[in-house]
């Protein structure tokens, strides 16, 4: 039998072979079941954009080659000696008195380990006769991982026995013997009574070794040096849960969404499955092969699927995009429930065979429902959400498989830090796809809400200019009025011809205002003089305005501050100019009677046309938000002697 040196290492000392059993049942979308044979005690159990596209195609990258580097390791040669055995396997309790009359087998003849049997095993050291002869130094004897384990050895010609079982001795464990040639019966046998709970065992593959004790602090240090790997593997996890919690936590804070919680809750749940070992204070305290260690590791390994199922369900809203991929995993999760309640107590009453047979259902059942909700996924994909979740799993299926491959647990770890860097990017995908779409829905409320306004502006001024038509009706001005009927229903149709349109081009503002005030000036027995203006380095043809923005103003500078004017000349002037690289102002100004003179003449449609100016405001505001500038700054002009000159008008809005 050849002996395969241990790719990892948890406790000191520690260099034995044996075959143990992987379950990888608790992510319900790798709810698949392995049964590893290697040869160490050291393993633990344990569509998209472009941009998105590019970044799980890195992280699986950057995993591949950092797993080849942790999958290498540099044994130790010549160093370990293999011990041939023979076993005897029993359901009830064998003494010491007993072991050397035993009807012992070949180990080739023995299955998996049975939880509720007793297995003998007569360790038989004559091959190595010569060599124990030679050496005066005492050896090591490494038992491997035994849950109930009693060790028969001779001192001083009599029976003596060891209790040397994981679950007995805890953080005690160590799994070593120290004995010379006078420890063994007959000068070549050691007797190891021992039962196996936590896994199943291949008996076949099963091997005892043994070293000189020289070696020891050699061997420790070496593998010190290898468990580096396995080390800064569970350190890297750690990181990556804290980093992913510290992150969803934030975006939980902000969008209270349960997903966020359940995320972290996974996270953390895997790392503590996964990544308990190696720490001093759990070896010293805990113990890596304890029981409690046993339980801690069953019952998190549940938990962390039953996070998962919840993470996945609200991550891609399961309720509303995938009605019968919810139904499964809101099965999934009774089923988790149920199994961690049952599992625990049959656990804690020792009743591991039962634990097995629990163990077996729900990795068959799980992986007929892993197979279901990926093709499901995959088949019917409601957006790119859904292959967070697939390429997250397919990288921890794919180390699975390195892991049953390999027989080196450090895969299974390097999986779960890229199904956790994966999910990170999901959910920071989700943010941004979800701020994109509150501000798609802003700006449609914002664009209901200008169209709201326009509604309320052009019954307006079509109220303005009927009122303006009858009053030259009224004053029996028919010529007049039917000229001005006829320019009104020409800048009507150009009015409903662009109502259709939230922003029109300047150029066409600037002609709707020169028929309008046109039209104003045929209402007045006295007219005014108007020049309307732009910047030399404006293009009014390129440049987009909201339609009549103007219009309220200069229907204000007309009645408000040119017509009451007895005395002198009325000058009326528009000029645009742009006032920075995204801001347009439009500068009114008149050389009226002024804000002040007019509130005296309290002339007959002030409500309208205030009503206008503050529609036009609303418009502005609602163009302008999260800007600082200000929409319309009103300005009283007064010459030096303080007589009031006019009003100037300015408006700014925001330009593409």
């Amino acid at each position: 039998m050849k002996c395969h040196q241990p790719n990892n290492y948890f406790f000191k000392g520690e260099n034995a072979t044996f075959c143990y059993y992987w379950n990888l049942s608790f992510n319900p979308f790798i709810f698949i079941s392995l049964k590893v044979q290697t040869h160490t005690i050291f393993s633990m159990p344990a569509v998209l954009s472009i941009p998105i596209r590019r970044i799980l195609f890195f992280v699986c990258f950057a995993l591949l080659h950092i797993s080849v580097v942790a999958a290498q390791s540099d044994p130790l040669q010549g160093m370990d000696f293999i011990i041939p055995y023979h076993l005897y396997k029993t359901k009830e309790n064998i003494s010491g008195e007993r072991v050397a009359n035993l009807e012992y087998e070949e180990p080739s003849n023995f299955g998996p380990t049975d939880p509720r049997a007793i297995y003998v095993a007569r360790l038989d050291f004559g091959p190595y006769g010569k060599l124990l002869d030679e050496g005066q130094d005492p050896w090591v004897l490494q038992i491997g991982n035994q849950n109930r384990a009693k060790l028969f050895y001779s001192n001083q010609n009599e029976l003596d026995s060891l209790t040397m079982g994981s679950f007995e001795l805890n953080a005690r464990f160590t799994g070593k013997f120290t004995f010379q040639k006078g420890n063994l019966f007959h000068g070549r046998y050691l007797y190891l009574k021992f039962s196996k709970l936590n896994t199943r065992q291949y008996l076949g593959d099963k091997a005892f070794l043994f070293y000189a004790k020289p070696f020891e602090e050699y061997k420790q240090g070496h593998l010190s040096k290898s468990s580096v790997r396995i080390f800064s593997l569970g350190y890297l996890l750690w990181g990556a849960v804290f980093v992913g919690v510290v992150i969803s936590m934030v975006f939980y804070r902000t969008y209270k969404q349960p997903e966020y919680i359940y995320y972290s809750l996974y996270a953390v749940s895997l790392a503590i499955f996964l990544g308990r070992y190696g720490f001093g204070w759990y070896e010293r305290f805990v113990g890596n092969y304890s029981f409690t260690s046993f339980l801690l590791g069953n019952t998190f390994e549940l938990l962390a699927g039953l996070f998962y199922a919840l993470f996945e369900k609200y991550f891609l809203n399961t309720k509303q995009n995938y009605p019968l991929l919810n139904k499964a995993i809101n099965i999934s999760v009774a089923i988790f429930i149920v199994w961690l309640v049952i599992d625990t107590l049959l656990i804690l009453i020792g009743n591991f065979q039962l634990h097995f047979l629990l163990l077996d259902t729900r990795a068959v059942l799980l992986t007929i429902l892993v197979l279901f909700s990926l093709g499901y996924l995959i088949i019917r994909p409601k957006d790119s959400l859904n292959w967070f979740i697939i390429v997250g799993s397919f990288i921890y299926g794919l180390c699975s498989v390195l892991v049953y491959v390999s027989g080196d647990g450090n895969y299974l770890r390097l999986g779960a830090v890229g199904e956790i860097t994966v999910f990170s990017l999901g959910l920071g995908y989700k943010v941004r796809e979800e701020n994109l779409k509150k501000i798609q829905a802003e700006h449609e409320a914002s664009k209901t809400y200008l169209r709201l306004l326009r509604s309320q502006l052009n019954p307006h001024f079509i109220f303005n200019a009927l009122g303006s038509i009858q009053h030259l009706v009224l004053s029996e001005e028919k010529s007049a009025a039917l000229h001005y009927l006829n320019k009104f229903s020409k800048l009507m149709r150009h009015v409903l011809e662009s109502s259709s349109q939230e922003n029109v081009l300047l150029s066409e503002e600037i002609s709707f205002l020169e028929k309008y005030i046109s039209l104003e000036s045929l209402r007045f027995q006295k007219d005014f003089g108007y020049t309307i203006s732009t910047d030399p380095g404006l293009c009014p043809d390129t440049i987009e305005v909201p339609l009549l923005v103007t219009q309220p103003f200069v229907e204000n500078a007309i009645i408000h501050g040119l017509l009451p004017k007895e005395n002198g000349s009325r000058q009326l002037s528009i000029t645009f100019r742009k006032a920075g690289q995204q801001t347009l102002q439009c500068i009114i100004m008149d050389n009226g009677i002024g804000r002040v003179e007019s509130e005296r003449h309290k002339l007959g449609r002030v409500e309208h046309q205030s009503k206008g100016v503050s529609i036009m405001q609303e418009r502005l505001d609602a163009l302008q938000i999260d800007r600082d500038e200000q929409t319309i700054v009103i300005e009283d002009l007064y010459g030096d002697d303080g007589k009031a000159l006019g009003t100037r008008v300015t408006l700014n809005f925001f330009i593409d």
